[in-house]
């Protein structure tokens, strides 16, 4: 399920895993499953601060199967275990400067015997913008939904 928002300014994506609540919440706060899932197929990581557990700046260097870099940083800003983490997320530019900041959410709550993922990115300045992380996060979430097999 996916919904652009009502404002085009944001994304917001729900998925359901046949995974426990807590195991959901370590793959996508903790630094050592993060990287098992951040990025696209074919896209090495080259360095990065994936620590969702704790508020703090945050970043990750990657490298696309083309050999083009990627660069995207923020600041965790809120984590309240084992439900919610807020981040902010700015793109940077070839020669490192930081794009626009916008604010990502993921929630993670029980839905029976499974658990329900919720991921609200807000903020975005354009539909162009709002378009291409759809789809990043999309791919990106598929990377994820792989280490909860039904």
């Amino acid at each position: 399920m996916s919904d652009p928002g009502p404002d085009r300014t944001s994304v917001t994506l729900e998925r359901h895993f046949n995974a426990p609540r807590q195991r959901v919440w370590d793959f996508v706060t903790r630094p050592e499953n993060m990287v098992l899932w951040w990025g696209h197929d074919g896209w090495t990581m080259q360095s990065h601060a994936l620590d969702f557990t704790r508020t703090g700046p945050w970043h990750a260097n990657m490298r696309s199967a083309e050999g083009n870099p990627f660069h995207v940083s923020g600041t965790v800003i809120e984590v309240a275990p084992p439900e919610q983490v807020s981040f902010t997320w700015a793109w940077h530019g070839a020669d490192g400067t930081r794009g626009a900041e916008s604010r990502v959410c993921f929630t993670v709550t029980p839905a029976g015997d499974a658990t329900r993922f919720v991921l609200r990115h807000t903020g975005l300045p354009d539909p162009d913008t709002v378009t291409a992380h759809h789809g990043g996060w999309t791919h990106v979430l598929a990377r994820l939904a792989r280490h909860f097999p039904d």
